[in-house]
């Protein structure tokens, strides 16, 4: 099992692909199926970058989802009532998540506040707060962003140059000091106060990133939906914290690592849902007199997700009776 440890993400993607692959055929090889994974999926991306962060620097954010919900309410009031461009709607849920991010990290880190009460709390706030942002679904955005978010940038579907886009950036901040604080701390907090690192700042900071990347979330999410509705993001944050330990990438002590597993985390949740999408478009095309409800889809999905996450937690014990 030792082979296993740091690439279980990899190689439970990999399976899931296989299996989509023959599902779905080579119809799955062709631009306009590979942007509609990446584009329908990109706020789950997001969403598990965000929460990488974190939880490099030991925390966790279950506020995140409704992060990404209020970004999605601020971006359609802006654009609709206010009448400002998406760009600058974009940047005031941008301003507002990192706003969030940083309360967070404040009362976490210099209060002392166990992070799941701080962040179950802040979700309780934001949920309410966007409902009196945006009280019932509806507004739109302008047809060029939904237009542009699902086409073509230099022949690459949009939504993947953009997860492309930030993953390298993610992954160039890997040579700061910071990040390295980050894993740090996240590996042995003790160890790193004690090593100089300002604990409170770089918990404070890593609070704060993973809020304007939840935002940047909610700005994907509203191209993707070209409407508001601040429900739409309660999934996310268990979701995202499922891909990160899907990843399997947390604790290797390599920041591009961490960056990687999540994403193949959230892309191993992507595929399983177009896996049960495609088996059961089977059977009903095939077996016409067989009625299946779209809540037993979401049953098999939530199963095969819980799989990923057991196969994880016994190959991190079997890790764990060694080093005894």
């Amino acid at each position: 099992m030792r082979w296993l440890e740091g690439k279980l993400g990899y190689i439970l993607l990999a399976g899931a692909l296989v299996i989509n692959i023959c599902l779905q055929g080579t119809g799955f090889f062709t631009v306009d199926s590979i942007g509609a994974l990446f584009s329908s999926n990109l706020p789950l991306l997001m969403a598990a970058l965000a929460q990488t962060i974190i939880m490099a620097a030991g925390g966790i954010d279950i506020s995140i989802g409704n992060t990404i919900a209020m970004s999605n309410g601020i971006i359609i009031v802006c654009l609709n009532t206010y009448g400002m461009s998406f760009l600058g709607s974009s940047l005031a849920a941008i301003a507002a998540g990192t706003a969030i991010g940083l309360v967070n990290g404040i009362v976490i880190a210099y209060f002392r506040v166990p992070p799941l009460l701080v962040t179950f709390a802040m979700s309780t706030f934001i949920k309410g707060l966007s409902l009196m942002i945006l009280p019932k679904p509806g507004g739109n955005v302008p047809a060029e962003v939904y237009r542009a978010y699902g086409g073509t940038v230099l022949m690459i579907p949009t939504a993947l140059f953009i997860l492309i886009a930030v993953s390298a950036l993610l992954i160039l901040m890997g040579k700061f000091r910071i990040t390295n604080h980050m894993t740090a701390i996240g590996s042995n907090e003790r160890n790193a106060y004690v090593s100089g690192v300002r604990v409170e700042v770089v918990k404070m900071t890593a609070y704060a990133a993973g809020g304007l990347i939840a935002a940047l979330a909610g700005v994907c999410l509203t191209a993707l939906t070209a409407t508001g509705d601040v429900r739409n993001g309660e999934s996310f944050a268990l979701q995202s914290i499922a891909a990160v330990i899907i990843g399997g990438m947390l604790g290797s002590g390599k920041w591009k690592n961490y960056i990687l597993g999540a994403v193949s985390g959230a892309l191993f949740l992507a595929v399983i849902n177009n896996i049960v999408f495609y088996a059961f478009s089977y059977i009903s095309i095939n077996y016409p007199g067989i009625q299946i409800s779209t809540y037993y889809q979401q049953l098999l999905s939530n199963f095969i997700i819980i799989f990923g996450l057991m196969s994880k937690v016994l190959v991190e014990r079997k890790k764990r009776r060694r080093v005894r």
